[in-house]
């Protein structure tokens, strides 16, 4: 298959233009019916010479360094009993990016879920915004592996001023808690311009997904797919279908046309609220502007099937919003076999409405007409105020490219028939309409404490919103974070009473350097706690013990229900339900409690299913059970970004230190241009040069007269220029960006300097100063006047002279921040270190994490 070329405008009023022209190659990665061998076929992009991207060969891969390791599309695979594990290498670049960029003059992308991508066209809904990527793909690269890989991924942070950690969702890091993803639970954040190495083992297959765990980046475009495939004789439903396909994999995201930071804390005015614009299906979609009713002309995803055969789905619900997605194929029945990676014995239903953090595997059966169906998405709850959905196109191989129907609408769409996971809650019955998620019946030998009638500990957890007055929220010299919520409350999020706040260090690390008065939990308080208590809320777990958690949602706001993820675990879900007693109105702890000594908090436990992620159902309850044989530091939150950030969260410790493999060593956290500084563009070193410049390597760093010798026009590395201490040192800045109204100011740290001449070329025939050698020379005077910025005016910039007596490094830069991010710097190091005064006591360390990846 190819790339297609791009529209002239990705902005056309009424239909859609045909971009289905092409099917996408297929990775079968079922056993085929024939037993033949399995063939990748990637795709190659037409336009601007693009070629088969050969990520095994490239210069800077860890993979043409090592050859035990493998690459993505090596490692997508079939899965075969008895076949050795291989060691997966993948490398995800963290950047700003942008919606229908110059690269879109280029090429665009024909398949969104993959391994790799040689085309770095975003689309999204084809609605031009900013965005964050990983390789410069939305999603981020598919992570396709078998059960019992090693996975080693290298994460870079090239986000200028933004930390970063990504969380591997569904995966439990068994033997490798210190790679789950969380920021000051499991690790420092990775800093921009350092790189951190995550490694684990494919150890529970089914389908995942990974997202950044920090901020609002996951909402920006920083998720991907995850599928840890097992052999067949594995899979209790694997007769039920003929092809598991790389390409079939349903990646749901809600996707907004700003960043998602500027929806918080949020407007009280204009575009109030924290809901989505528009909803992708693989980054895919299209836009109509309620405004003008103008819509985009981007491609809708396509799913390609043979008529006579069955097909294993994978849906993957990435919403960050606090709306249910809700998943309807114009005629097709859904056959359910999985949730969040654990099989369930097959049901067969019409729609399957999901929550954040939730995955449904599903096997559709290829048994209609040759032709093109609807594939529906829409936004439930508040997405419902904007009618906000989404259309996917299920093709049937050599039949049409769209459907002759007209395509569905938010108020007039597909049958919904019977629903999966109804948001109703009415769980305590069989309906002919509906399936509860605790109906579901487990497909695997379930663990006979979870079926115990006593668990070792019981944990009831309620959850709600705290409401501040405005005279509390703004008293001055206090700073309460807080969400405005779309009725205008400002509230802060409490599970227990309380409102987590990150430690100042990973626990599972750096736990003896955290005071103990950081931590609190329901049963120890702080005594100055009042209604927003905020502290690090954890509580401790036994190795081993039956854990019941019951969830008892407070908040009980109409069409709002809260999914809340495990980290480390899946878990059984025993019950799920509303009180029975219809004289209550709203739910709450001591109701929870009365109805438990009763006997009427409903549970079952015939064969209950597991899962990781479940949806609390508004005004309701959910008991679930584990066995807490994973010990560490798992964090149990809410799965809505914007109520992670106000404190839904809380931490399980399971064990203790003693029961934990070893810290792994250094676990610690237009035209398009680049800036030359010296025919150099300044990247920063993995760690700070004053206090740890021995770890960094020496071909980190180079200069006007060392560079590399691989460098070409936009050589990149640490620009570092040495200056003797105490030299009388004068700087030439001369301006060869030459741009009409434009002039630079420059910056020099740790110092003022003498301005000892400005200027442009005498000769009037000069159209561009030629360049004048070396960046700094010595001279023996000093003038009188001492500014700490100057501006170089195109064309001959000033001559500055400065006595260097201060030892250290110091930055010297364009003072325009967005030419600062892109190269317009280099460091000034005076003296050595032997004329540095001592590194502090205790002075944090930071730099990449790169460890040796082990082989076995």
């Amino acid at each position: 298959s190819s790339d297609q070329s791009p529209s002239a405008s990705w902005w056309q009023q009424g239909t859609v233009e045909d971009f289905f022209t092409s099917e996408h190659g297929l990775l079968q990665t079922h056993p085929s019916l024939t037993g033949n061998s399995v063939r990748y076929r990637p795709g190659t992009g037409k336009k601007g010479g693009l070629r088969h991207l050969d990520l095994r060969n490239s210069a800077t891969s860890e993979l043409r360094r090592n050859p035990s390791l493998s690459a993505p599309d090596e490692c997508a695979r079939a899965c075969r009993e008895g076949e050795p594990p291989r060691i997966c290498y993948y490398h995800f670049t963290l950047e700003f990016y942008t919606v229908l960029g110059a690269a879109c003059q280029v090429c665009t992308p024909n398949a969104t879920n993959t391994v790799w991508s040689s085309c770095q066209c975003v689309l999204a809904d084809g609605v031009e915004r900013g965005i964050l990527t990983a390789n410069r793909m939305v999603p981020g690269p598919s992570i396709q592996v078998c059960e019992g890989d090693k996975v080693v991924v290298d994460v870079e942070n090239h986000m200028e001023g933004m930390e970063v950690t990504i969380h591997w969702h569904g995966v439990w890091q068994r033997g490798t808690q210190y790679y789950d993803g969380v920021p000051f639970v499991t690790q420092c954040p990775i800093q921009q311009g350092n790189a951190f190495r995550y490694q684990w083992i494919a150890g529970n297959a089914g389908t995942h997904f990974w997202h950044a765990h920090t901020g609002l980046q996951k909402m920006d475009g920083l998720y991907g797919s995850i599928v840890i495939r097992q052999p067949p004789s594995k899979d209790p439903n694997s007769n039920l279908y003929d092809y598991d396909l790389t390409t079939h994999v349903m990646l749901l995201s809600d996707w907004m046309h700003e960043d998602a930071a500027e929806k918080f804390p949020g407007r009280l005015a204009v575009n109030t609220g924290q809901d989505p614009e528009s909803l992708l299906i693989n980054g895919k979609g299209q836009f109509r502007d309620p405004n003008t009713g103008f819509m985009t002309n981007t491609p809708l995803e396509v799913f390609t099937i043979t008529p006579g055969r069955k097909y294993r789905f994978r849906m993957i619900n990435s919403f960050a919003s606090v709306c249910p997605a809700q998943l309807t194929i114009q005629g097709h029945d859904l056959t359910l076999i999985a949730t969040d990676g654990e099989p369930v014995h097959p049901v067969r239903v019409n729609t399957i409405i999901s929550f954040s953090g939730e995955r449904y595997d599903f096997v559709i059966k290829a048994e209609q007409n040759v032709g093109a169906y609807w594939i529906q998405l829409r936004g439930l709850g508040e997405c419902g105020i904007r009618r906000v959905q989404q259309l996917g196109i299920l093709r049937y191989a050599r039949g049409p490219y769209q459907p002759t129907s007209a395509p569905p609408t938010y108020d007039y769409g597909i049958p919904q028939g019977v629903v999966l996971n109804p948001l109703d809650a009415r769980c305590n019955q069989i309906r002919d309409d509906a399936i509860c998620v605790s109906q579901l019946k487990n497909a695997l030998t379930i663990d006979e404490g979870i079926l115990r009638e006593r668990p070792d500990v019981k944990i009831f957890l309620p959850f709600r919103f705290h409401l501040y007055t405005p005279e509390d929220l703004f008293r001055p010299n206090t700073y309460n974070r807080h969400l405005v919520a779309p009725n205008g409350d400002h509230v802060i999020s409490l599970i227990d009473e309380i409102s987590y706040m990150e430690a100042p260090a990973p626990l599972i690390s750096q736990y003896d350097d955290i005071d103990s008065e950081q931590f609190c939990n329901g049963d120890n308080r702080p005594a100055d706690c009042g209604q927003n208590c905020m502290c690090t809320h954890k509580v401790d777990i036994p190795l081993n013990a039956i854990v019941e958690v019951v969830l008892v949602d407070e908040v009980q706001q109409p069409n709002l229900s809260h999914p809340f993820h495990l980290h480390g675990y899946a878990f059984n879900v025993i019950g799920i339900g509303r009180s029975p007693d219809q004289n209550v109105k709203k739910i709450n702890l001591k109701h929870a409690l009365d109805l438990d000594r009763q006997g009427l908090l409903h549970r079952q436990f015939n064969l209950p299913p597991a899962k990781d992620t479940i949806a609390v159902p508004n005004n309701g309850y959910v008991v679930l059970r584990f066995r807490a044989d994973n010990p560490g530091f798992w964090l149990f939150h809410c799965h809505f970004l914007f109520h992670i950030v106000i404190g839904m969260n809380l931490v399980l410790q399971v064990g203790t230190h003693a029961d934990l493999p070893p810290i792994p060593p250094a676990a610690t956290g237009g035209d398009h241009v680049i800036s030359l500084i010296d025919e150099i563009s300044f990247q920063f070193p993995p760690s700070p040069p004053l206090s740890q410049v021995d770890e960094i390597p020496p071909e980190q760093f180079c200069n006007g007269d060392n560079r590399p010798p691989n460098c070409g026009q936009n050589c990149m590395c640490t620009h570092q220029v040495d200056i003797p201490l105490n030299a009388i040192v004068e700087v030439v800045l001369v301006d060869e960006v030459q741009s009409p109204n434009l002039s630079h100011p420059f910056h020099l740290h740790g110092y003022a300097f003498n301005v000892v001449g400005i200027g442009r070329s005498p000769d009037q025939n000069t159209e561009e100063d030629s360049y004048i050698g070396n960046l700094i020379c010595l001279l023996p005077k000093i003038q009188s006047q001492y500014p700490t910025m100057v501006t170089s005016y195109s064309d001959l910039g000033p001559i500055i002279q400065v006595k260097l007596f201060f030892c250290r490094y110091w930055l010297f830069h364009c003072h325009f921040l967005f030419h600062i991010v892109i190269g317009m710097n280099l460091i000034i190091h005076v003296g050595t270190q032997a004329d540095l005064p001592p590194i502090p006591h205790g002075f944090p360390r930071c730099g990449d994490h790169l460890p040796p990846i082990k082989l076995h």
